[in-house]
């Protein structure tokens, strides 16, 4: 493999790696790992979630350099430790670079669970949630269905394109309104227990944990936009419910 090529497959493994929820440590020591294992010297990377640089040395005495920039972010943890697998194998050549980058090429092709999959996740999630926070059986039953619309309300923002904003910001709303209505039609579910269980599902636990996790080993910049961005998410989820549960207050005093 060239080494213009070994660059961009190493940049391509430490972008695939921050887009689907990796650490920046972790895509940064997958790029120089990739590097190193071939030979490259003087290997460095500076990676943050919204894009990473990546220099090294070749043979030559060249220096080759790359930016990336990281357009997507998600969460597919599978993804991640295969990644993590293939690099790990080409260190310890049970895998040669060509096979490496094609196993790349095959891990980032590969398919998100299918819908009914995430579904039943997201139910199994919010109806457990529930059960965690005290709330009996009627509760977890409640928060199972209104995970299963969540999961699909995010699938179908995501198709549109729209901002992950919005999937917290509308998935807090629907567990609040929901609750609130069953509860109206007569359903004698705990409100509150139903609602903290639903939104457990859109928390950004992974994310805050990124961010605690860079700002003390000193990846300050990626640890404050990692940060951030958790904030931004908790917000949209509280803005959702609380916008839901006002609005639900004025329609009962009737000032709508």
């Amino acid at each position: 493999m060239q080494a213009e090529d070994l660059l961009l497959f190493a940049a391509d493994a430490a972008r695939a790696m921050l887009e689907n929820g990796g650490e920046t440590y972790r895509a940064e020591d997958v790029a120089m790992g990739i590097l190193a294992s071939q030979g490259g010297m003087e290997a460095e990377c500076f990676a943050t979630s919204t894009g990473l640089m990546l220099s090294f040395v070749g043979a030559d005495g060249q220096v080759r350099s790359v930016v990336r920039r990281i357009k997507k972010r998600g969460m597919n943890l599978e993804r991640v430790s295969r990644i993590d697998r293939m690099v790990r194998d080409l260190a310890a050549d049970k895998l040669g670079i060509d096979e490496a980058s094609k196993e790349l090429d095959v891990i980032e092709r590969s398919k998100d669970r299918p819908l009914a999959v995430k579904a039943l996740a997201s139910a199994a999630g919010a109806g457990f949630f529930t059960l965690l926070f005290g709330g009996i059986a009627l509760d977890a039953a409640a928060a199972a269905c209104m995970g299963v619309l969540i999961s699909l309300l995010a699938v179908g923002i995501t198709r549109l394109h729209l901002p992950d904003f919005l999937i917290s910001l509308a998935g807090g709303a629907l567990a609040a309104g929901a609750s609130l209505g069953l509860h109206a039609y007569g359903l004698p579910i705990d409100v509150n227990i139903v609602v903290i269980g639903v939104i457990m599902l859109l928390v950004p636990g992974v994310a805050i944990t990124n961010a605690i996790r860079d700002t003390i080993a000193g990846d300050l910049v990626a640890g404050l936009a990692r940060g951030a961005d958790a904030f931004l998410t908790a917000a949209a989820i509280s803005a959702g419910a609380g916008g839901a549960f006002t609005l639900w207050q004025l329609l009962q005093k009737g000032g709508l």
